[in-house]
């Protein structure tokens, strides 16, 4: 169960769906999404599941911000499916606790799915922190995506030996075979010396563009670029920025990019910058290590942790200066695009086989490099 039908969670899903009979249900329908007014593209309501069953559950939503939450119309949801084993991706919609309570009662095995870390937990005490406490302790296991989030689960007071490790992923193999497919068709005119920096993601307060735009104003060449795609409601603010900056002539803006064109996208810059306040991962700097880009990245957001040592990775505070020293350091250390970058290890199959454990096993938790402890 989760909200949405994600386009990097698919290749998860097919890969699950191999060994597995899968249905995955999804608490928001098409027709409401693209009404929405939403800042995501429309391939998050359109989707083709051959290798699984895809389920629109009829729901009521609450939207408050970024966040909405349902609640399932339709008691006992989950009894048409007879299942052995479902998993949550999710725990402030009613609808997740009416899937936990419904398990609970039929003794069916429940794996939750939680990606948020220390930092980005809006609620570290009170009746909401309680809540979310007992729901993950109510769960047979929990799967996390990287270290930062296990550390989340394991201050809500879960055993270390319910938490099962592994690495938030996307499908790396693809992004890189077409990155490099799309070079080799456009390869880089001789005469365009300049940086080329990148941003994808939301244009919205928490990402801080407006801060990577200051940043990039402060330490760019006459040459360098910035690239920013994507939409939100500060589009309007960050031209407003560029043009004060007096950078507008060096950032294209180019509205939202479809999921499958993003690794063409990749293959034409050099560094991708991910400024965040909050940020429960950014699957967008697997992506672009996926593709041999230099990532700059605040620490704030969860997939730091996970990627810091690996080869382009730049770790930074989400203050103006750092991110222009972070930036700064990249370009000064580009020598073209990383080969066999190591994310390549981390492939929606081996992310699929932490999820499958999971919900097969009880008495193992797989840790970030696959050893049991």
């Amino acid at each position: 169960m989760t909200n949405v039908a994600a386009p990097y969670r698919r290749p998860v899903w097919d890969a699950l769906a191999e060994s597995t009979e899968l249905t995955v249900l999804l608490l928001e329908n098409q027709a409401r999404f693209r009404r929405g007014g939403t800042n995501r593209g429309r391939e998050w309501a359109e989707y083709d599941a051959p290798t699984y069953e895809v389920a629109e559950l009829p729901t009521a939503r609450v939207s408050r911000g970024e966040s909405s939450y349902y609640t399932a119309l339709r008691v006992g949801f989950l009894a048409r499916y007879r299942p052995d084993a479902v998993l949550l991706a999710g725990w402030e919609s009613p609808a997740y606790w009416q899937a936990l309570i419904w398990c609970k009662l039929r003794g069916v095995r429940t794996v939750g799915f939680y990606e948020s870390t220390l930092s980005t937990q809006r609620h570290r005490r009170g009746p909401i922190a309680a809540t979310r406490r007992r729901f993950f302790k109510l769960l047979d296991r929990v799967v996390v995506p990287g270290i930062a989030a296990r550390d989340a689960v394991l201050a809500m007071g879960v055993d270390a030996t319910r938490i099962d490790v592994g690495f938030n992923a996307v499908d790396v193999e693809g992004i890189a075979e077409r990155a490099q497919a799309a070079r080799t068709v456009s390869p880089r005119s001789p005469d365009s010396a300049g940086h080329r920096f990148l941003y994808v993601g939301q244009l919205i307060a928490r990402k801080n563009v407006r801060g990577l735009i200051e940043a990039f104003a402060r330490i760019a060449s006459p040459d360098d670029s910035l690239t920013i795609a994507g939409l939100g409601d500060q589009e309007n603010a960050l031209h407003t920025d560029a043009e004060r900056l007096n950078v507008a002539q060096r950032i294209q803006f180019t509205g939202h990019i479809p999921y499958s064109e993003i690794a063409g996208l990749f293959a034409r810059h050099n560094t991708l910058t991910l400024a965040s306040t909050e940020e429960v991962w950014g699957l967008v700097a697997n992506e672009a290590l996926a593709a041999g880009l230099h990532v700059v990245i605040s620490r704030t957001a969860g997939v730091a942790a996970s990627v810091a040592d690996m080869p382009g990775v730049h770790i930074v505070d989400t203050s103006v200066e750092s991110l222009a020293g972070g930036m700064q350091a990249s370009k000064d250390a580009w020598n073209g695009p990383i080969s066999d970058p190591p994310i390549l290890a981390m492939t929606p199959r081996s992310f699929a086989t932490v999820f499958e454990q999971a919900l097969r096993v009880s008495d193992r938790s797989i840790s970030a490099d696959g050893t049991k402890y």
